[in-house]
């Protein structure tokens, strides 16, 4: 059976090796068919830059031709080569890793990762170098290239990877230290102003892969010669696998039809729905997250436990980090906003400046170049939303997060899962509604907080989103109209008892004037609820329970509809 390439980021190990390749190679035709030769190109984390970066150094590396027949072939470059097969000596930069404790620490770092790649480019290409290997990073590497201009014979081509990392790691920390390494006066910046030098003697192609353009604005001016093409349609499926190459995978592990028809649009669901250029029609999965499921899934012969590989977890856990970033209250209206709609509207940035104001634009962009956020709808401005269900998971754990803060509520994750393993194994909700009038008791006291229905609705989604035991949707829409909430099965996870919720909210001083008040809901919701389940979507679910809640001011009245 063929290998699943998981973590694998060397492409010339990955086709010597056996390993199934997504076959990415026509985008170096497309890259230099573009006429610019300096190219920064962002994605999320987990997308596969690595591996391009990888790619483009065998393709174009003069050592590489040697073995260029044995890890080319079957590609389509291997069929179409360009100019510029084996015509350069390769320098590699790779900015992740670097210690952000302090500006001291982060500029150490960063020298080292400078001398690092100059070391590795002297000893592959076998060459003794008189140059500095101290003092700041900017005199390192102009030394480096008054020296390769005087002996070498042929051009460089400079890969950078995780050009932002660092700094992606003091935004999310350490702000007043992003802005001194940064700054027009800054090392950082100071490094690429050499590299830009470069390109009039030894440099003749640049290509810098990253996650945001938080440095961008800062480097412009100094760097003005590159160009940020992530968001040119033509690079729209660079990185990430579209719908064909994840059933090419699926086909070559496992048969013809194997993602069928119930398998895809779960894998859809979890992993697929980035879109990164408008004028695009083509949405992309997370190229990590389906290489893990198939990974799991040759290991167990079944799909994973969790559907949410913990290296993304870990990855964009820094969220909470975020809503942090100068505007806090601006930015939790954001992230109120998605939590209530699923979706906001935005004019993407395509660099930033954290020396003028932070707009709620800058935030929600910022959220779109991490994957956090994705293109929903090409209206003007755009609609951005959740790309998919991982990334919904990280927005409400988040939220439930804010909901403990706010309470004061000490919910232990093991009471949660009780509660909703209550209604999966026992069809019982008892549990649950003492904790949701716990949370609503305690939130009722904080002067801020104004209730409404769809405040209520959130707070209950948010918790079921916390346990992981169903897969959560709201306003689910059904033939005869939206369920509040529904509670439907997830991969792996074994569950007796579907369930359906129909909510409804009353303030407590509406009730006190009309005691007639809860039973008028209540019988709405009865009705609402009973003809959703005459929906052909539910017809064939089994053990379903249908539960109707009437809150008033932090009481819940529960009725179980039984047909």
């Amino acid at each position: 059976m063929k290998k699943i390439p998981y973590g694998i980021s060397d492409f010339k190990a990955l086709r010597e090796q056996g390993y199934l390749y997504v076959d990415k190679t026509q985008f170096i035709e497309k890259l230099e068919n573009l006429g610019e030769k300096y190219i920064f190109f962002l994605r999320p984390r987990r997308f596969g830059k690595s591996l391009f970066i990888s790619l483009l150094h065998h393709y174009y590396d003069k050592n590489a031709e040697s073995y260029y027949d044995t890890i080319f072939p079957g590609t389509y470059i291997y069929d179409h080569p360009t100019p510029g097969k084996n015509a350069y000596y390769v320098l590699n930069f790779n900015f992740s890793g670097i210690n952000t404790s302090t500006q001291e620490r982060c500029l150490e770092g960063f020298a080292e990762k400078i001398i690092l790649g100059l070391k590795k480019f002297e000893s592959y290409y076998n060459l003794k170098l008189a140059y500095k290997t101290t003092g700041l990073p900017s005199d390192i590497l102009g030394s480096f290239l008054v020296e390769t201009s005087a002996h070498l014979q042929g051009k460089i081509y400079v890969l950078i990877d995780e050009y932002d990392h660092f700094a992606n790691e003091l935004l999310s920390f350490k702000t007043e230290i992003f802005e001194d390494v940064i700054s027009k006066t800054g090392f950082v910046r100071k490094w690429f102003e050499v590299l830009k030098e470069g390109t009039e003697t030894i440099i003749d192609r640049i290509f810098a892969t990253g996650v945001t353009p938080v440095t961008l604005d800062s480097l412009t001016s100094g760097f003005n010669i590159a160009r940020n093409k992530s968001r040119d349609q033509q690079f729209n499926e660079c990185l990430g696998f579209t719908e064909e190459e994840v059933l090419f995978l699926f086909n070559e592990l496992f048969g013809e039809n194997f993602a069928n028809d119930s398998l895809l649009p779960i894998l859809k669901n979890y992993y697929n729905g980035y879109l990164f250029c408008e004028y695009s029609h083509t949405r992309l999965f997370n190229s990590d997250m389906v290489l893990y499921y198939l990974s799991e899934y040759i290991l167990y012969n079944r799909p994973p436990s969790d559907m949410i590989d913990s290296n993304i977890s870990s990855d964009y856990s820094k969220i909470q980090n975020l809503f942090n970033l100068k505007n806090k209250s601006q930015n939790l209206s954001v992230l109120e906003e998605l939590v209530n709609q699923s979706q906001t509207l935005c004019t993407i940035t395509r660099e930033f400046s954290f020396a003028v104001n932070f707009s709620s634009d800058d935030f929600k962009s910022l959220l779109f170049y991490m994957g956090l956020l994705t293109i929903k709808e090409a209206a003007r401005p755009l609609i951005l939303g959740f790309p998919n269900y991982v990334m919904k998971e990280l927005y409400f754990d988040y939220f439930g997060k804010l909901i403990k803060d706010q309470t004061e509520f000490q919910l232990e994750t093991s009471a949660l899962q009780a509660a909703i393993f209550q209604i999966a194994d026992q069809g019982k909700i008892d549990l649950f509604i003492t904790i949701i009038e716990n949370i609503l008791e305690r939130l009722s006291k904080r002067d801020y907080i104004k209730f409404d229905e769809k405040y209520v609705k959130v707070i209950i989604f948010t918790l079921f989103m916390m346990s992981k035991i169903y897969y959560v949707k709201s306003e689910y829409e059904v033939e005869g109209g939206f369920i509040d909430i529904a509670l439907l099965r997830r991969v792996n996870v074994p569950v007796t008892y579907p369930a359906i919720f129909e909510i409804k909210y009353i303030k407590k001083s509406d009730s006190d004037t009309n005691p007639e008040l809860q039973a008028q809901k209540m019988q709405e919701a009865k009705a609402q609820i009973l003809k959703y389940t005459t929906a052909e979507e539910l017809k064939s679910e089994k053990n379903l329970k249908k539960f109707c809640i009437v809150v008033t001011g932090h009481q819940c009245q529960v009725e179980e509809i039984v047909n």
